[in-house]
């Protein structure tokens, strides 16, 4: 049989990937866009481990030099993640998410050859990573961050979004992969959303604007990047190695599989809507607007609190202020393989 060395590379990935890819046609025709034949043989022998530039050459057998040429190529396509700290890296294959593949191939907008290609194989490779590798995960993969603006006052630092932010000291944004490649594969009945609202601070943003996956911003530019998406009905997710989302219920996979799949993927934060009776005059604004259909409306609006995820979005666009966030009375626990990479 003739050898893949994508379904390889696919295949390494699956193994030391906690969440992996999907092992599907549209999956492979992403990485055979994403990776040159050489790349991919460099991509199985570095694997997600990786190591410094010395290491890599003397396992590899190749020139110093030549070796990091090809390596910064293949993390300008995004498939290769080099610590930005310090004078002696570490260069790895990037896995499948937060960042990985499931995503770098469009955080830059189309700046190469393949792209409109690449964008129309990863919206179907979106579909099948949720299906395939979130859903079956066990667990719930990703956490919910409250709009940092609407904190309740017992709100401790380390459930703001914002506190985390205000201690970085480098932000970046880049355009949604997720809608980019919505976009791509269906001009015209596409996500009507904002595009460029994924966030990333830290190493991690440093990495985006390295290798042309992102622009650099300040925090008060985050900091109105998180205002402008909870006012399009956005939700903050994630949070995991300095990568934030601000997702929509068109194109993103958690709600892909929590809609499509019926799987809860998401971990709600510790906190959720409480309704003012005197206050609410029960216009169903906000049923219209919770991206999880946790409120339902008759003389007033009612939480589900099993639904609910605690993201704030219909608070801040209740008309009468008739919500509020309050704690939750039992916050649901992030799994540990999750609050490891949290931050």
């Amino acid at each position: 049989m003739e050898r893949n060395v994508y379904q390889e590379v696919l295949d390494m990935i699956n193994r030391e990937d906690i969440v992996g890819l999907p092992n599907t046609p549209s999956m492979l025709k992403v990485l055979s866009l994403q990776f040159t034949p050489e790349e991919a043989e460099l991509a199985l022998k570095i694997g997600l481990t990786g190591g410094t530039l010395d290491q890599l050459a003397a396992k590899i057998g190749m020139d110093k030099e030549v070796l990091k040429k090809k390596l910064w190529t293949m993390a300008d396509k995004g498939t290769m993640w080099i610590d930005p700290r310090g004078d002696n890296p570490v260069y790895r294959v990037l896995g499948s998410a937060a960042p990985g593949l499931i995503e770098t191939g469009m955080f830059g907008n189309i700046r190469f050859p393949y792209d409109v290609e690449l964008g129309k194989a990863l919206h179907q490779a979106v579909v099948e990573w949720s299906r395939d590798r979130l859903c079956k995960l066990g667990f719930p993969f990703a956490p919910i961050w409250a709009h940092p603006f609407v904190l309740p006052e017992d709100a401790r630092p380390e459930e703001n979004i914002a506190e985390f932010l205000r201690k970085q000291d480098y932000f970046s944004v880049s355009s949604c992969p997720c809608r980019l490649s919505h976009w791509l594969n269906d001009p015209g009945n596409h996500c009507h959303h904002m595009l460029e609202t994924c966030l990333h601070s830290g190493e991690a943003a440093r990495w985006f604007v390295q290798h042309g996956q992102g622009r650099e911003i300040t925090y008060e530019e985050a900091m109105e990047l998180l205002k402008k998406a909870n006012a399009d009905g956005l939700v903050h997710s994630i949070n995991i190695n300095g990568f934030i989302c601000n997702c929509c219920t068109d194109c993103c996979p958690l709600f892909i599989g929590f809609y499509r799949f019926k799987t809860k993927t998401m971990i709600p934060s510790p906190f959720m809507p409480k309704v003012s009776e005197a206050d609410c005059v029960a216009c169903g604004d906000c049923a219209d607007l919770c991206p999880v259909k946790a409120i339902t409306v008759d003389r007033m609006a009612v939480i589900d609190p099993d639904t609910c995820i605690g993201c704030g979005v219909c608070v801040t666009h209740c008309p009468s202020e008739a919500m509020k966030l309050v704690r939750r009375p039992q916050p649901v626990a992030m799994p540990d393989d999750v609050a490891k990479h949290v931050g």
